[in-house]
């Protein structure tokens, strides 16, 4: 039977990843906020789908028929699984990378790239079914992610570690009852419980590295501004589209008057509706002789979710000097949430904007 699944899947190798792009593609525009009771229907929906066809069609192995009806069924079920992981793998992307840091988010991304690769090149159905568990419990992993701080109305370290033992134990629960559905599935055990335990783990690394975000929250918005009136309503600054206010490699750059007491920060942080964090504004600066970022000021707050905009926050650093400045939104003053780099250089005469936020 296996060959004839293997010159099937070969049939329909670039079909798994067009359906797998589509379903990414289609859940990208239309995910509801992530703090929607939807939300959590479908991103549930879409890992049980993913389950429920791995369980099939490994039932459909055991049987080592391959009629025409069965190697249609076991094509559908290929199918299914790669439209339903690309959608269960959006979530990743629309709920983690809408920071404005990409600096913070390219591991995201990467590995999603790493999953589209994985999913054009491999036809075996061996690696191909370890490639299906390993896309449905990093999808599974980032859910419970998600969506652990909702339920539990707090997000700090200890919240993302029980998600990963949440993680680890529902994929293991799985995974125990999917070896008794083929020999195949009960010869890859071993390799899909290493997963279980070794994808948890692994994205746990980057977290505490800083490598990735601290998800569910996101920077819905930031920018630097001259002053602040109006309890905190009208910034007024410098207009994106005037020729003074360029970017430079990504880097916003601020124009320093004599009139300024000093540059203030804003930030809106995307976060579920009854859910607090500790947020805190660290402002640092690049150190050219050391040539590393150094630490000059931390701004704390505290984080109450569920504002359309965003949680809304500004502060003010004083005494300002020329040179590479950035100001990195934190939870806790430990996990990054975004980022925002600018230049200071000084100037005479700026013309400025009140922009109401």
């Amino acid at each position: 039977m296996y060959k004839k699944l293997l010159s099937l899947t070969r049939f329909g190798h670039h079909a798994t990843t067009i359906l797998f792009f589509v379903g990414f593609a289609f859940d990208m525009f239309l995910l509801p906020d992530i703090d929607d009771p939807i939300s959590r229907l479908i991103g549930l929906g879409y890992i049980g789908i993913i389950g429920l066809l791995i369980l099939f069609r490994e039932w459909l192995v055991s049987r080592n028929k391959a009629s025409a009806r069965e190697q249609q069924l076991y094509s559908l079920s290929t199918f299914g699984i790669a439209y339903f992981s690309g959608s269960a793998l959006s979530f990743v992307c629309v709920y983690a990378i809408r920071s404005a840091a990409f600096s913070v988010s390219w591991p995201l991304l990467l590995l999603l790239a790493l999953c589209v690769f994985a999913n054009e090149f491999i036809s075996t159905h061996q690696f191909r079914f370890t490639l299906d568990v390993g896309v449905m419990l990093i999808a599974l992993l980032f859910f419970i992610i998600f969506h652990l701080p909702i339920v539990l109305k707090v997000q700090n370290d200890f919240t993302f570690v029980a998600s990963l033992i949440l993680s680890a134990v529902v994929s293991i629960i799985y995974l125990y009852f999917l070896q008794f559905t083929s020999d195949s599935a009960k010869e890859e055990a071993p390799r899909h419980y290493a997963l279980a335990i070794g994808i948890p783990m692994f994205v746990g690394m980057l977290y505490f590295l800083n490598v990735i975000p601290a998800v569910p929250l996101s920077l819905n918005s930031s920018g630097v501004y001259h002053s602040v009136t109006r309890a905190g309503d009208v910034f007024i600054g410098e207009r994106e589209n005037d020729t003074r206010f360029f970017k430079e490699l990504g880097t916003t750059v601020y124009h320093l008057t004599p009139e300024d007491s000093g540059v203030y920060f804003y930030s809106a942080v995307n976060a579920p509706a009854e859910l607090s964090a500790p947020l805190s504004h660290v402002w640092e600066y690049y150190d050219d002789t050391s040539k590393k970022w150094v630490e000059s000021t931390v701004v704390p707050f505290t984080l109450e979710g569920g504002r359309e905009d965003g949680y809304r926050a500004y502060s003010k650093k004083e005494n300002i000097t020329e040179g590479l400045w950035r100001v990195t939104v934190k939870v806790d003053e430990k996990r990054i949430v975004g980022r925002l780099t600018f230049r200071v250089v000084r100037d005479s005469a700026v013309e400025l904007y009140e922009t109401k936020l």
